[in-house]
């Protein structure tokens, strides 16, 4: 009797390692959970952080109103930036009194390190705590990364001690003997100031008092109205074409002449004026025509900007050195002086 052969079906694991490449492909599968796992490992090391933040106090335990210096240190990768909060929003009831930026310098692993000194003042009494503090890493690609340091207790006493809370009892003061010589040596010092202001002053006004203070001009108003024609002439106004400034120089130096000789007005009168008062003097009447025709031959280049010509500017100053020579032959012509006070 034959003996009949039962045949199994093949699970789908025997069917996926029947052929040769399959069943090698299974052989590893133990190897590739084992390297899964160990880079699962790894992954938290590469996501570690890439820089280091340290917060420090320089007291724990101070009294109220004292300052005390938080220190914030960062170590981190030259190829990142460090960016610090704004401090004052970050420490609730603290009193910011200053804060101060720490130079960089380089580790000797090649990391950077910079820091922050932030001093603080609190102003009530109790247990306290600077809070955690975070601070901003940038990479050069604009990932950010935060670091964040750990709180720090504090404890403010208030200045009262003991269980009386007395005060503390203050130092005696020292007894400073006054010095009186730096205000003395000031006195002698303004007082010799004074003495030598005086004397200067004195000393000065005996010297103004022996100055002659009066001038004489023994020059008779003839020789005082020739040099001031002569200087006049001698400015060159004429060949400078200021034919209006010389008719008018010209005419108050005749003007200022018998203002003197005749004991009459002269500055600042029109011509109309001048020869009203003249009209009053018992001057000769070819006199008073002469110099009545000078005074408007003048005020048509003065007033009227008539242009005369090279005969007709000779003939006006010839008038003029007439006039003066008449007057000094007249009888009222006589030598008089005339004071100037200096």
């Amino acid at each position: 009797m034959e003996e009949s052969v039962l045949i199994r079906p093949m699970t789908p694991v025997e069917r996926v390692c029947s052929s040769p490449l399959k069943r090698r492909l299974f052989r590893c599968l133990p190897l590739m959970t084992i390297l899964m796992s160990l880079l699962g490992s790894f992954m938290p090391l590469a996501q570690e952080s890439t820089g280091h933040l340290k917060a420090s106090l320089d007291a724990t335990e101070i009294t109220i109103g004292d300052i005390v210096t938080l220190s914030l240190v960062v170590q981190y990768p030259s190829s990142v930036k460090v960016a610090f909060p704004p401090v004052g929003n970050m420490l609730g009831e603290w009193s910011v009194r200053n804060v101060n930026n720490l130079p960089a310098k380089s580790l000797s692993n090649g990391n950077q390190e910079v820091g922050l000194q932030i001093q603080l003042a609190m102003y009530k009494t109790g247990e306290f705590s600077i809070p955690a503090m975070e601070v901003e890493l940038i990479q050069k690609s604009g990932k950010r990364e935060v670091l964040t340091s750990e709180a720090i207790k504090i404890k403010v006493e208030s200045v009262l001690t003991g269980q009386k809370q007395e005060l503390k009892e203050l130092k005696a003061q020292a007894e400073i003997t006054p010095d009186y010589r730096p205000f003395l040596l000031l006195l002698a010092a303004l007082a010799s100031a004074a003495f030598l202001i005086y004397w200067l002053l004195k000393v000065f006004r005996k010297r103004q008092k022996g100055v002659v203070t009066e001038v004489r001009d023994t020059r008779t108003p003839e020789q005082v109205a020739r040099d001031a024609i002569q200087d006049l002439l001698s400015r060159k106004l004429i060949e400078q074409g200021l034919l209006k400034q010389f008719y008018l120089e010209l005419s108050e130096i005749v003007k200022r002449f018998l203002g003197q000789k005749l004991n009459i007005l002269s500055l600042e009168r029109t011509t109309e004026e001048f020869t009203r008062d003249l009209r009053k003097t018992s001057l000769p009447i070819p006199d008073f025509e002469m110099i009545r025709e000078f005074l408007v031959e003048c005020d048509l280049v003065k007033f009227a900007k008539y242009h005369p010509s090279p005969e007709e500017i000779q003939s006006v100053l010839e008038q003029a050195i007439q006039l003066i020579d008449s007057m000094e032959a007249s009888p009222k012509g006589g030598s008089q002086e005339m004071e100037v006070t200096a």
